[in-house]
């Protein structure tokens, strides 16, 4: 349907609601609840700029956010006069990314480009519980549904369009603000989790270093820093390193050098074939997912073709994703590596998984990416001489075990908590289809409904 004939189209106020799934029903279904236009819940606050408030802007994910803090500024000279003011509790969008849900809510009063739209709620709305109903699937589909323009990047949702959209809201504010305050709490929970792995993360970035430097005792602690135990040292031309260790070029740890992929010139004989994508190799090592089918000639399918526990690395990508590596995994299926990677097979000297950890160090990670180079755009490459001169202390085999266990038990506690992220995201999500339909009641006492 064109956006011309969805405009003409007339609008069955009491027969739908917007939840967060596809789910429609009467307003009667819902005892306590009412259709209301956007209109009805909000008022366009059009009032100028103070000076002393903070500018902000509208992110995707983070609603207003500080100006300076978004990655791509965008400088004005307007005076504060010449902003719309936000105060708080006030609902703020863009017309050009609202298709995208880009909204947010003011948590204090400050300052916006006049380019937005500043919503102010009415006796009948909390605003956090409608930055919630906003939030869902179903009203963003709604929002884009009314937007102007051709293509997506040029839609506009015109205020004059968004007051005319329906939702079921609960009549009592009372009851908005305890749907908002569990929705509040799951994202507090969330923010939390995030933040730990956030913490685990920058730990373990510290901890690689620490592993590549000091290495583990067979108690499996941490070697005293050379400050605590100068004799459990010896120098070198790149600093102190545990004396046990010894130095070698990843050349010498590799059954010959490394070998690029496939890269389709000739007739196609071979099928059912998958080809590993750049996404595959990530900063936590291979992951398959992202996988595609290919057909190929035999002789050049069979000469890129991967065997469990090859070490793949990519050589041409950005700046901050060149030279990252995986330990390949069967995926089931025959499957090869794209031109853009090598292959590297390594020797008894060093584990394809101890390897992997250590191109993947940040110590490492530095090297290979200085080493890179390139002319076209933000793609750089790494030649296999730059690859094979690298040069790095090597613990003896049974150290590498250990420090393999120590970095095997912080990921198992890193992935734990992205588990534990990803069921809260679906709780959430399950929640708010529940409590923003009213298909979940929230108790609302006598007492507590008194002046809602």
């Amino acid at each position: 349907m064109s956006k011309s004939m969805s405009r003409g189209r007339p609008m069955h106020v009491q027969a739908t609601t917007r939840g967060s799934g596809s789910e429609t029903f009467s307003a009667q279904n819902r005892e306590g609840w009412d259709v209301l236009r956007i209109g009805e819940m909000f008022t366009r606050r059009v009032e100028r700029g103070r000076a002393g408030l903070p500018v902000m802007s509208i992110t995707m994910t983070g609603g207003l956010v500080a100006r300076d803090s978004v990655e791509r500024r965008v400088d004005s000279n307007l005076p504060p006069q010449g902003h719309l003011l936000v105060r708080r509790g006030d609902i703020a969008y863009n017309m050009m990314r609202m298709w995208q849900g880009v909204l947010g809510r003011g948590r204090f009063d400050c300052l916006v480009s006049p380019a937005y739209v500043v919503l102010e709620p009415g006796k009948k709305t909390d605003s956090v519980f409608a930055e919630y109903l906003f939030s869902t699937r179903a009203a963003i589909a709604e929002f884009k549904r009314l937007s102007y323009g051709v293509v997506d990047d040029r839609l506009r949702l015109y205020y004059r369009d968004l007051v005319r959209i329906p939702f079921l809201v609960p009549r009592s504010r009372t009851e908005q603000r305890k749907i908002a305050k569990i929705l509040s709490t799951l994202d507090e929970t969330i923010k939390q989790t995030e933040a730990l792995i956030a913490k685990y993360q920058q730990i373990k970035s510290g901890m690689m270093q620490d592993l590549f430097t000091r290495g583990v005792t067979p108690d499996g602690r941490l070697r005293p820093t050379r400050v605590e135990a100068p004799h459990l040292y010896t120098e070198s031309h790149v600093g102190w390193i545990p004396k046990e260790w010894v130095f070698a070029t990843l050349s010498e740890c590799l059954l010959g050098g490394p070998k690029n992929g496939y890269s389709p010139r000739e007739a196609d004989e071979w099928s059912g074939v998958y080809a590993l994508g750049l996404g595959c190799l990530t900063l936590q090592g291979f992951s398959p997912s992202q996988l595609k089918m290919v057909t190929g000639s035999s002789a050049a399918l069979t000469a890129a073709l991967l065997t469990d526990g090859d070490l793949l690395l990519s050589r041409s990508n950005t700046t901050e994703l060149v030279g990252l590596c995986g330990v390949y995994r069967d995926v089931g299926a025959p499957c090869i590596y794209p031109d853009l990677m090598m292959r590297l097979r390594p020797n008894r000297r060093a584990s394809a998984r101890f390897l992997e950890a250590l191109l993947l160090s940040p110590l490492v990670r530095r090297r290979l990416t200085s080493a890179a180079v390139g002319t076209s755009g933000s793609m750089v490459k790494l030649n296999a001489r730059s690859v094979l001169g690298l040069e790095f202390a090597l613990p003896l085999e049974d150290e590498q075990s250990r420090i393999l266990r120590v970095i095997d038990q912080q990921r198992t506690s890193v992935r734990s908590l992205e588990e534990d992220l990803d069921k809260l995201r679906q709780l959430k999500q399950g929640v708010m289809q529940d409590l923003l339909t009213g298909r979940v009641r929230v108790r609302v006492t006598d007492s507590e409904a008194v002046g809602a």
